[in-house]
């Protein structure tokens, strides 16, 4: 094995991971008793964290080498973004901070396409005619649906449905591409994470009342699968 392809990190050992995920699940399941209870307290000092220790799991579990950088770049700086949503959704009864929270989700969305494109798309474009174009069609029927009765927000809504629409179908690519449980679990990933954002879409656009819970259940899961299928790209190979 030559040098640039060692790793360059030691991943988590077992001791580790279970200390991350007993602290990471309980962060999770009391922002979700906050939001169920509608704790403004511990909403606000639970859900700034989510995303940050799914981002330092990932990275502390990667094992970095020259030919799937890129893949890792990608999904940390998506993290970022990921964040920056989390932080202004918390304040989105302002239409200002509501678009600062649509348009960093749709940063996050479009790295993370970047890091899927890499994975499994790159080199294969067949794909992107059978799986992509088909949902992106989908998607922007569904972005009209839930945004196209605000004049302001209509096409950002509209934007957004179609760029996580080529996530979406990128994780779907990927599950038929690779065929193993990591492949599924980054499809249910982006399903779980369309699942969220219509949810907060036909919340505000369309005046459904959906619980907060049930927006933050399908969000913490969808970060998380997409994290963990996707830390197969960071394996040593043998």
């Amino acid at each position: 094995m030559s040098e640039s392809s060692k790793a360059v990190k030691e991943p988590l050992n077992r001791s580790q991971k279970n200390v991350f995920w007993l602290i990471f699940i309980s962060i999770s399941l009391l922002n979700l008793f906050g939001n169920h209870i509608e704790n403004e307290f511990l909403i606000t000092y639970t859900k700034p964290f989510i995303v940050p220790f799914i981002a330092i799991y990932f990275s502390t579990s990667w094992q970095e080498k020259s030919e799937n950088s890129i893949i890792y770049k990608s999904m940390m700086i998506g993290f970022f973004f990921a964040w920056l949503g989390d932080l202004y959704m918390m304040f989105s009864v302002d239409m200002e901070i509501m678009v600062l929270a649509l348009v960093s989700f749709l940063i996050c969305h479009i790295l993370y396409s970047i890091a899927l494109f890499f994975s499994s798309v790159k080199g294969d474009y067949k794909w992107i005619f059978i799986v992509t174009l088909p949902l992106i069609a989908v998607g922007a029927f569904l972005g009209h649906k839930i945004g196209g009765n605000d004049k302001v927000m209509a096409v950002p809504v509209m934007l957004y449905s179609i760029v996580i629409s080529i996530m979406f179908s990128f994780t779907v690519i990927r599950m038929f591409r690779i065929k193993n449980i990591w492949g599924v679990l980054t499809c249910i990933g982006g399903l779980l994470f369309i699942c969220s954002d219509m949810m907060i879409g036909f919340k505000n656009f369309q005046s459904y009342h959906i619980p907060e819970t049930y927006i933050m259940v399908a969000y913490i899961l969808s970060q998380v699968c997409i994290t963990r299928g996707m830390l197969t790209e960071g394996e040593a190979k043998a």
